[in-house]
């Protein structure tokens, strides 16, 4: 990298930069200035980056500064709304600040986030909607709609984060209208983006980028416009959210919203075919959720089940939707609405069609069972080959960013999954927090191996003994829900502290409970494990049930390890046990947000000192002090 760069990173980043002269207790670090270097040499040579970042590295500010250096039409992608909404809001405007310019930046968000005209109009003209008080809420609507830019629904503090009303107001993509439709001048997501083509840095989100790179595909209905560089912030996250959108899914509720869509035009209600092929749409539905009625939550679609449902249910939706595409008139009607329709029912056609007939050996077909409702899937069980065909052969300057990516200090298991070269640029940066004085691990030595039946017992009896020492202020992270309800449930009335449980309430609501009372402990599963933020003494203890490996019973996870076994790999080395080190590093993230935070964290599985595979979980992380002694853990908290 140039002399003449890196002086000017250093201008921004270093100990006398412009960052320190606008941030109250600016804390240096060296770490940081390093990371943006590297960053800039990614973007300005044209290589692909792999970086881990520990905790309170400073990474935003460390990829900002060389994208804002760079000159290059960049896109920034996380896997939050949150940190989105923290780059865009917070991170972007101290640039700003610091160095005196103006940063070109638009965030942008997936469709259904933006309010839709046309379905605005349609139904806030019928005279009224179930639930709704049509006036008052008219009036709010429209007061906002005169001030805002893009109509973006978090705009919307006085709306409930699951009102049915957004659903009503907001549009899919099969939903969406096109150019046919009336609003199309005035479309809140076209003025998005009109400035988005005009933007230098677009702060998005992993959902809306891999949901654009496959329409890009397609060939219609792009929303991010072509860019030259890529960030992937909490790019531990890319494989689970890429392999949704380089599948197929189909569900029921799909199936449901088509029929009620229809159903919600009076003018057709007359059509008696018509209406015969909606009906059958519910009846064949429910009949694909008798199917799996005594199955597993999750499980393959094999060969029995794809031809009993090609022979029953399938046989029913197909015909359904084809007279809806092809019979129903929709297409030639001047009604843009109806037109959609057709469209969405040709698209659920082709898709149950694809679901199954299609023979891809990289594919998983799977089921899902979610509330009142069944999910087909088509899941690629390698998505090195989509990733390359769509993404990198497209764009030559991509960095991949987070804080855990390393598994045994390397990048071998992240390389292999998103089908990258070993020449990419790799380089680890711990965190400069002082993990040594800052916090302790606790890993018992008396409590039963986890598969042992009296394990889940023991093990609430020891959560219990440890809120008692930390009086709550804790976080309880769980591997499987049978494993939290059960402890939760064994510990009701046992433990003297507010105890909240993940499904009792939203999660956003879950966390602001447990942030403000000091004394609390929370119950959580799998999403929980990444992006919660809660620094201070509000989470002092992070107490771990097992370690974190992905259930082989689990049709995906059970098919990549068949695949990498006739691939002459060896599954748990290659793919169990560098997934369940990340697992743990993020769930071990929560703890330590500030160097300030003092904690411990407890992993009650005694197979993290017993078995052979133990010291690779122990080598990952930070080096913390080990001790198997409760006694220690009082001591801590009293210093």
């Amino acid at each position: 990298m140039g002399k003449h760069f890196s002086e000017m990173i250093n201008q921004i980043l270093g100990p006398n930069g412009s960052i320190a002269s606008c941030v109250g207790n600016f804390e240096f670090r060296p770490s940081q200035l390093q990371y943006a270097e590297l960053v800039y040499k990614a973007l300005r040579e044209k290589h692909y980056a792999i970086i881990e970042a520990g905790t309170g590295t400073g990474k935003t500010l460390g990829y900002l500064v060389p994208v804002l250096l760079s000159d290059k039409k960049t896109v920034i992608s996380t896997a939050t709304k949150n940190l989105q909404e923290q780059i865009f809001l917070k991170d972007i405007p101290l640039l700003e600040k610091a160095t005196g310019e103006q940063v070109n930046a638009l965030m942008m968000k997936g469709r259904k986030n933006y309010l839709c005209l046309h379905r605005y109009f349609q139904n806030f003209s019928r005279p009224f909607l179930p639930g709704i008080e049509l006036g008052k809420t008219r009036e709010r609507f429209e007061e906002w709609l005169e001030k805002t830019e893009f109509a973006d629904r978090s705009e919307l503090s006085w709306m409930r984060e699951d009102d049915p009303i957004w659903n009503l107001l907001s549009a899919s993509s099969e939903q969406c209208l096109g150019t046919e439709c009336p609003s199309w001048d005035d479309c809140y997501l076209n003025r998005l983006r009109r400035k988005a083509a005009q933007a230098r840095i677009i702060v998005v989100n992993h959902h809306l980028l891999f949901a654009d790179l496959v329409v890009k595909e397609g060939g219609f209905g792009e929303i991010i416009p072509r860019f030259q560089a890529l960030v992937f912030d909490e790019a531990h996250a890319l494989e689970d959210i890429a392999t949704t959108y380089f599948g197929e899914s189909l569900s029921t509720n799909q199936l449901m919203e088509l029929v009620s869509d229809i159903e919600r035009e009076k003018t057709l209600r007359r059509e008696k075919e018509l209406m015969g092929h909606l009906e059958a749409i519910k009846t064949a539905g429910a009949e694909l959720r008798q199917i799996f009625e005594q199955g597993e939550e999750k499980g393959e679609l094999s060969k029995n089940y794809i031809e009993i449902i090609a022979k029953g249910p399938a046989h029913a939706i197909k015909r359904a939707l084809g007279f809806i595409c092809h019979s129903s008139r929709f297409r030639e009607m001047k009604n843009p609405f109806l037109q959609s329709l057709a469209i969405k029912a040709a698209d659920l056609e082709n898709r149950l069609d694809r679901l199954l007939t299609s023979n891809d050996p990289n594919c998983l077909k799977w089921y899902e069972k979610r509330k009142k409702a069944v999910v087909l899937h088509m899941s690629p069980l390698d998505i090195s080959g989509s990733m390359d065909r769509l993404l990198y052969q497209k764009v030559k300057s991509i960095v991949f960013t987070s804080a855990t990516l390393s598994a045994g200090r390397t990048f071998d298991y992240f390389r292999t999954r998103m089908g990258l070269s070993s020449t990419s640029l790799q380089q680890i940066y711990p965190s400069h927090f002082d993990f040594g004085k800052q916090s302790l691990m606790y890993v018992p030595t008396d409590l039963p191996d986890p598969n042992d039946q009296l394990f889940v017992q023991k093990a609430a009896e020891r959560i219990a003994e440890l809120l008692k020492i930390s009086k709550g202020r804790a976080l309880v992270l769980f591997t499987s829900h049978h494993n939290m309800n059960t402890v939760s449930q064994l510990l009701e009335g046992k433990i003297p502290f507010p105890a909240y449980r993940q499904g009792e309430a939203p999660r956003s609501s879950l966390l602001s409970r447990f942030r403000e009372q000091t004394h609390s402990v929370l119950f959580a599963t799998g999403s929980f494990w990444q992006g919660v933020d809660v620094p201070g003494e509000a989470l002092s203890c992070l107490i771990i049930d097992k370690l974190p490996f992905d259930s082989p019973a689990d049709p995906l996870v059970g098919a990549r390890i068949r695949l990498i076994r006739e691939r002459g790999g060896n599954p748990f080395m290659d793919y169990q046990l560098p997934s369940a080190i990340l697992a743990l590093k993020q769930g071990l993230g929560r703890l330590i947000r500030s160097s300030s935070d003092r904690g411990i964290i407890s992993v009650l599985d005694v197979r993290i000192r017993t078995s052979r595979y133990g010291r690779f979980f122990l080598d990952s992380l930070p080096v913390i002090p080990l001790t198997h002694n409760l006694d220690d853990i009082a001591r801590f908290f009293e210093s």
